[in-house]
């Protein structure tokens, strides 16, 4: 029985010398270990990204909504905007979404590849293959549209042509207006006129 006590005992005298010393040889190998990663090998951007993003000065994914008087909903969306240049004061944004939730039901949605959205001045210019699409059918596709951010109120800088249930359109401009006794939302369109009426075929 002693001898297994004088085992025991020094046993848990060789793990009190052991113990010590094999902590330290690791706290030293993480130590080693730590000092031979490059920092910056860890940030996950290329150099050009991060040279790009401190030079420019951008915000990604803005959206900016309000409500008319008339209680219409209007949104705009973008990918990206940026500082106007010095050509324009307005800044500039890239793939510009706009829905419009009219208060009496239905739905107007514009989209374009960039433009120019200027919330302080409440303006948004859409650029570059531009379509207008409401819930009655009416698909419109121009280059260039001026929409105010605060009212109903939109006007095509370019011709435009459209596809819609009475046939296929063309025209020098199109205005998109709410009627301020009625307050129905109307789309105008004005300088030549070309309308190929196309009748919905019924079933006999």
């Amino acid at each position: 029985m002693a001898k297994r006590v004088d085992r025991y005992s020094r046993l848990i005298a060789w793990l009190k010398v052991l113990l010590p010393l094999t902590a330290l040889a690791l706290l030293s190998t993480m130590f080693l270990l730590s000092r031979s990663v490059d920092p910056t090998n860890t940030i996950p951007f290329a150099d050009t990204e991060v040279q790009e993003r401190l030079r420019t000065q951008q915000i990604t994914g803005p959206v900016f909504a309000g409500t008319t008087d008339a209680g219409d909903q209007i949104s705009v969306s973008a990918s990206v905007v940026r500082p106007g240049t010095a050509g324009s004061e307005r800044p500039e944004a890239d793939n510009l979404v706009g829905q419009i939730n009219l208060n009496e039901g239905g739905q107007i949605k514009l989209t374009a590849k960039s433009g120019e959205l200027d919330a302080a001045g409440e303006v948004v210019v859409f650029r570059g293959s531009v379509v207008i699409e409401n819930s009655e059918g009416y698909v419109i596709r121009t280059e260039h549209l001026r929409s105010s951010l605060s009212r109903i109120e939109a006007d095509t800088l370019s011709s435009v042509s459209a596809t819609s249930p009475l046939g296929d359109l063309q025209a020098g401009k199109m205005q998109l207006r709410s009627d301020p006794d009625s307050e129905v939302v109307q789309m105008v369109f004005t300088n030549g006129v070309k309308l190929i009426y196309r009748p919905k075929q019924t079933d006999r």
